[in-house]
């Protein structure tokens, strides 16, 4: 994944990043504000940059003659709050971005993701009668069972609790080894950050102030961890 001289002015708020991404999962950190969900909108295509380029998986999806369409991206997508459809079940939800006759075809995946997100007991549901965690591990099914090029992850476990969450860890982990694609998170949790990690990069008002490999970034000590988050 290359994103090379993106820019996005938001009001007085100014985006300026570059840097390339392999196979790996990547931990965005930093106050709030300093760009973080927006390096996922623009890489998701929500919102359009106003120059630079994006590539995945050898993919141009974004430079001065090109800006593909969220589902021409092949990307899944965990935004902070789930955003999940209210007239639609739960069902309806996960199955979004498949069409009905790719749903026949994928059926085995599609339960195998939905039993280990542990939201198989919530297809009965309506999307009202979701509790937060339940509503990320619904918008986590529906990222994951187009089995992505890429996977943007905003906060995606902070409703869930105890052994679900770790699951969900240990899962993201796996699919992400299996399908050799590059993950790029943003979480507050150090802790999270820390075991899932492979990098991390702290940004600081709109561009990258430093980055490195976790087993490097670790070493920082508790205080320079707690400023930098």
């Amino acid at each position: 994944m290359i994103i090379s001289n993106v820019r996005k002015q938001l009001g007085a708020f100014s985006l300026d990043i570059s840097w390339c991404a392999g196979q790996e999962i990547i931990v965005l950190f930093g106050a709030s504000g300093c760009g973080k969900s927006t390096i996922l909108r623009l890489l998701a295509g929500l919102e359009q940059p106003d120059a630079g380029r994006i590539v995945v998986a050898g993919r141009t999806l974004f430079d001065d003659t090109i800006n593909l369409r969220p589902e021409q991206r092949n990307i899944g997508y965990v935004p902070q709050y789930p955003a999940l459809f209210p007239w639609l079940n739960v069902r309806e939800n996960m199955l979004f971005a498949i069409t009905k006759q790719a749903q026949k075809g994928q059926q085995p995946w599609i339960d195998a993701m939905t039993e280990q997100c542990g939201a198989t007991g919530l297809l009965g549901k309506t999307v009202s009668q979701l509790s937060g965690g339940e509503a990320q591990r619904v918008a986590l099914v529906r990222a994951l069972v187009t089995k992505p090029s890429l996977l943007l992850l905003d906060e995606p476990f902070s409703a869930v609790d105890g052994s679900m969450r770790i699951q969900l860890r240990k899962l993201v982990q796996r699919l992400q080894q299996e399908w050799a694609i590059p993950v790029v998170m943003v979480t507050h949790d150090q802790t999270e950050a820390h075991l899932m990690g492979h990098r991390l990069i702290r940004l600081d008002d709109g561009r990258v102030k430093q980055e490195g490999k976790i087993d490097a970034m670790v070493q920082q000590t508790d205080r320079e961890l707690r400023i930098a988050y």
